[in-house]
């Protein structure tokens, strides 16, 4: 199981947006401009590059004087080619990274980069540093570019569900340490035991996870880890086993083994169904959840709780501090 989590501040919401696929695309994206002025700060830009050894990226001062978002696509793409004046590094774009042509997307913040079909020769170590270095480069104007995209000749690169793979900055990590899988990361509120063992309670973290599996899929793998915050406690054993997680049509299908009936120190078994309940159902387009065991929806009762049918949200079980805590 992965079981990544770190702190948040706060919980933002995180939307992916429209796919596109293909070079050559302008005029099916809408909102194309090509004069949007951008505000910079010269001191918290860079560009990135990378280590000989094909272990980790390092961003380097570098000067952005550019006003259009398209100019500063192409000086990014640009500076990305020049030879780092650091011997251990290596530039980004050369070799078998050459870019063809790019489209920017200014109504969903996006750049899509079209490269020669040579970017296919890269090994596994060079290819998720050369998509982290372009893409922590581009989103640093974050008002601007928030996602970029990857075609290969003509084929899209795609995430694990077949879909068009839009990238932000901080899905990647600067040192991938043997480790070559893309690494997401989104803010999410969890619902785990209050101090009292009676109710639910709120706890807001990051969740990091790969792309080999879903958000869904790293929330419930994250509830079982338990919580961060001193004196909240656990809702699910730890030996949970996570079998399968998906979502249709509004419906998250959580299937577990048989540890989950497990409880934790005589807790209700209320709190381990609404602590995922409720933790997966304030995530967009999950409306309710469908519990199953080791691939069956189980037809016995648990506490006089029957499991079978679609659970949605219960506030009622959710502690609220009264006034002056």
């Amino acid at each position: 199981m992965i079981k990544n989590k770190f702190f948040a501040l706060l919980v933002v919401g995180l939307w992916m947006v429209g796919m596109v696929t293909g070079c050559g695309l302008a005029d099916h994206l809408p909102g194309t401009k090509s004069n949007v002025e951008v505000t910079m700060t010269e001191a918290s830009h860079g560009i990135y590059q990378i280590s000989l050894d094909d272990t980790k990226i390092e961003k380097v001062p570098y000067e952005i004087n550019e006003y259009t978002t398209e100019d500063i696509i192409e000086d990014c793409i640009e500076a990305l080619k020049e030879q780092p004046s650091n011997n251990a590094y290596r530039s980004v774009i050369s070799g078998n990274v050459k870019v063809l042509s790019y489209e920017y997307d200014e109504s969903n913040r996006l750049v899509i980069l079209c490269f020669d079909p040579s970017y296919k020769n890269l090994t596994a170590s060079r290819e998720i540093l050369t998509r982290a270095a372009i893409v922590k480069t581009l989103t640093q104007f974050s008002d601007n570019i928030q996602y970029v995209s990857f075609v290969i000749g003509t084929e899209p690169m795609t995430a694990s569900d077949g879909s068009q793979l839009l990238m932000r900055g901080r899905d990647f990590v600067l040192n991938i340490g043997g480790n070559m899988e893309y690494v997401r990361e989104d803010y999410v509120t969890m619902y785990f035991v209050h101090s009292d063992g009676q109710k639910l309670q709120t706890e807001d973290v990051i969740v990091k996870y790969s792309s080999k599996i879903n958000l869904e899929t790293a929330v419930v793998n994250s509830l079982i880890s338990g919580p961060i915050t001193d004196g909240l406690k656990p809702s699910l054993s730890p030996d949970v086993q996570v079998n399968k997680v998906n979502v249709k049509e509004g419906i998250c299908y959580v299937d577990l083994d048989e540890t989950f009936f497990d409880r934790i120190e005589g807790q209700s078994f209320k709190l381990n169904i609404y602590s995922i309940v409720n933790t997966l159902t304030q995530m967009p387009g999950i409306t309710r959840v469908q519990f199953l065991i080791n691939g069956e929806i189980f037809g016995d009762a648990v506490e006089n709780i029957r499991i079978d049918g679609l659970f949605e949200k219960n506030m009622s079980l959710v502690y609220r501090p009264e006034k002056g805590e």
